[in-house]
Order: C-alpha cells, then sequence, then structure tokens
C-alpha cells in the first residue's frame, strides 16, 4: 500500500488518472454506440415504422369515397363550402377536426347550421382513418391541428375484426395504451384546477355539460375518449374556445384527462332525482327551497282568504 501512496503523490499522478479515465470512457462509448451497420438497421426500422403509419393511396381512395358520398354535399368537393352548399368552409379547420366531429357522430348532419348532439359514428375507425386520409391529401391546410394519434381513441368494436382473435388482440393493444396514457399524467390535481378553471363553468363540475347561450349548450363528456377531449381542446368545436399548446400544454392537457376519466368512473351519487351526479345534499337543498316556498305560499293564500271572508 505504500508504494500505491508514494505514487499517488508523484507530480504526474494527476495526469496519469485523468488519462486513463479518458480511455476507460473510449473505449466504453465504442462498445455501447452504435456501428455504421447497427445505425442503418436502426434508420432502416424507423423508415419501415414510419412507412407502416403513412396512409396509402387505397386508403385515400376509400376516404375520398367516403368524403364524395357523405360530406360533399354540404362541404363541397373540395371542402371549401361557399355559394350553394350549406358547410362552412373546412379546410382550415385540420384533421382533429374531421376526426373529432365524425367520431363522436356529430357528422355528417342533415343541418350544419344546428349544433348537433353526440351519437353512435356512422364509421368505423378504420373508415375515419380512411377520411382523415384523404382529408390530408387533398383538402387540409398545411399547419392546422393534426389527428394526436398518441392518444388513445375508443375501444376497437367486435363488428370491425372479422374473427374473435384480431377483435382481443386489438382491444389487449388498445387497453395497453389507454392505461399507460393515463397512468402517464404526472399531477392529476393541476389537472383539476385546470378542468375547474377552464371547463366547468360549461360542463359543469361533474362533466354533465350545461345550457350556453343563444340556445346552446355544452354537451356532456361522460363518454368522451381522451383522443376526443384533446382534439374538442385544439379545436374549440361550436362554442368553445380553442386551448393550443402554448395556452395549456400538452402535459397539462394528459393532467386534465387524467382527472376528467376520474370523474366519468365516480359513482353516482344517488338521489332520489338524481340530479346529474350532484347527490343527496343539493336534492335537499332544493326540496327544502321548494317545500319552504310551498309553505310560504299557502300561508299567503290562506291570509288572503280570511281577509277576504272577514
Amino acid at each position: 500500500m505504500k508504494w500505491i501512496t508514494a505514487r499517488r503523490r508523484h507530480p504526474l499522478a494527476g495526469y496519469a488518472v485523468v488519462i486513463l479515465a479518458l480511455t476507460l470512457f473510449g473505449v466504453g462509448y465504442a462498445v455501447i454506440a452504435p456501428s455504421a451497420e447497427r445505425a442503418e438497421a436502426q434508420t432502416l426500422a424507423a423508415d419501415a415504422a414510419a412507412a407502416e403509419q403513412q396512409p396509402s393511396q387505397e386508403d385515400v381512395a376509400a376516404g375520398r369515397e367516403i368524403f364524395t358520398k357523405s360530406c360533399a354535399s354540404c362541404h363541397g368537393p373540395d371542402g371549401t363550402g361557399g355559394e350553394g352548399y350549406t358547410g362552412p368552409d373546412i379546410t382550415g379547420e385540420g384533421a382533429a377536426a374531421v376526426d373529432f366531429q365524425v367520431s363522436t357522430g356529430r357528422m355528417p348532419s342533415m343541418d350544419p347550421d344546428q349544433q348537433m348532439p353526440r351519437k353512435p359514428s356512422a364509421f368505423t375507425q378504420e373508415e375515419i382513418d380512411d377520411l382523415v386520409a384523404y382529408y390530408n391529401a387533398e383538402i387540409g391546410d398545411e399547419g392546422s391541428p393534426p389527428v394526436p394519434t398518441d392518444i388513445p381513441h375508443s375501444a376497437p368494436e367486435r363488428s370491425d375484426f372479422e374473427d374473435h382473435h384480431a377483435y382481443e388482440e386489438a382491444l389487449e393493444e388498445w387497453e395497453t395504451e389507454y392505461e399507460s396514457y393515463i397512468e402517464g399524467a404526472d399531477d392529476t390535481e393541476a389537472g383539476m384546477k385546470l378542468y375547474l378553471a377552464n371547463c366547468a363553468h360549461c360542463h359543469s363540475w361533474s362533466g354533465g355539460g350545461g345550457a350556453l347561450t343563444g340556445g346552446r349548450w355544452a354537451p356532456e363528456i361522460h363518454d368522451s375518449t381522451p383522443r376526443q377531449i384533446y382534439e374538442a381542446m385544439i379545436t374549440g368545436p361550436g362554442a368553445m374556445p380553442a386551448f393550443n399548446d402554448t395556452t395549456i400544454t400538452p402535459d397539462e392537457k394528459q393532467d386534465m384527462i387524467a382527472y376528467v376519466k376520474d370523474l366519468q368512473h365516480e359513482a353516482n351519487a344517488g338521489g332520489f332525482f338524481d340530479l346529474n351526479r350532484v347527490g343527496q345534499v343539493a336534492e335537499g337543498f332544493i326540496s327544502w327551497t321548494v317545500g319552504i316556498t310551498l309553505i310560504v305560499a299557502c300561508a299567503i293564500w290562506i291570509t288572503a282568504k280570511q281577509r277576504a271572508h272577514d
């Protein structure tokens, strides 16, 4: 041990340690760094994955057929609407708006001027994807909000698959994606605060919706998927303002969506009239107010009758 101590005190010992550390670092990097062949393989794999995500010409053609049959009569053959068409120009709305409106069943609509309630979609998810592919290829403007494909949409339907095994695989994949996204929220309490500050005054604190001015209403969001909630925030359908990623960041949107999903899974508080999960306390207050009002009205009526008799 003495010889180590003596050499450690040598004037060149510091330089030797630095050289040794750099050598070890270089050797370690050479071992873990990708070689040319490995880098090429990774690049090809990434290109293959990207190619799988890109819609084919067949997808675009299928989407064109759907648009021609179900959308062009209102929005025009090129999506610009205009004279002779009842629908608005959708070229700048973005694929996210198309996916939201069609997946929630609000479009196609017989009367685009009327606010449409949520209903089952007229198309399968594959058909919606084809329609979005055609919109992106032929109609949409660059820079408009795209479909947030990294956020889960609605669960697959059994009717969309030829055999049960394929359906089970798709459902398992969707459940994994869904749970991963919801559990990936960093701060659901912050999501609650964002929801109460930006959404509750229209959609109510429970997500049950509510009335707006001009005969319009904020819809209930109990059946909304994470992707639909995200798309609504970035596109602002109807009277809803748009919350772009600068106003509410993607991470904050994820926190808010996780909180909304908690709302959706809350048990109903019950009560005789079931006032949109408000609960027995609010029902009791309403009953007390109505009861007192009736008692006061009866007292006034009895007093008036007595005075008339006298």
